[in-house]
């Protein structure tokens, strides 16, 4: 369990002179080969990080053993413990924070950190999710394909 320093607004000043706030994510390296193994990363959605991880095996144990991949979830804000605001994060005036385009943001710039921290410039990052982080998953490869190379969305209930 890791906390990454993520700006509230990223969209003002392009994110500078932004207050920041920590989001939870998880790194698994049980299987990770530090010599080739990519980034499988887990685009969290409404929900507790540690739920989303507890029931992902297939991402967990199959695709990290087969790939040899270094495993990330991260965190939703305002869900699990990221909370921008602490207590005072459901206020109002608080909620405009909560929209997709900022989580996105979060997990560009979280990927691009670990890539960055770990030295991981050249391996490839998939994005992963169920749901309303399948629909996640996938704007985030539309989006931003130079941070995401490829993505499966589960479950994604996109038109």
């Amino acid at each position: 369990e890791y906390w990454f320093s993520s700006v509230i607004d990223h969209f003002d000043n392009n994110g500078a002179d932004s207050a920041t706030y920590e989001m939870r994510y998880l790194v698994d390296e049980t299987y990770f080969d530090s010599d080739s193994g990519p980034i499988l990363f887990y685009a969290g959605n409404e929900g507790d990080v540690w739920s989303f991880f507890d029931n992902s095996g297939f991402m967990t144990t199959t695709l990290a053993k087969e790939f040899k991949a270094k495993v990330v979830f991260a965190e939703h804000r305002f869900f699990g413990e990221s909370m921008p605001f602490g207590d005072q994060s459901f206020d109002r005036e608080n909620l405009k924070f909560l929209t997709v385009e900022q989580a996105m943001m979060d997990y560009v710039e979280l990927v691009k950190f670990i890539r960055t921290d770990m030295n991981l410039e050249d391996r490839a990052c998939i994005v992963f999710g169920g749901s309303y982080g399948g629909m996640l998953a996938g704007w985030l490869r539309m989006k931003f394909p130079q941070t995401f190379q490829g993505a499966l969305a589960m479950s994604a209930p996109i038109l």
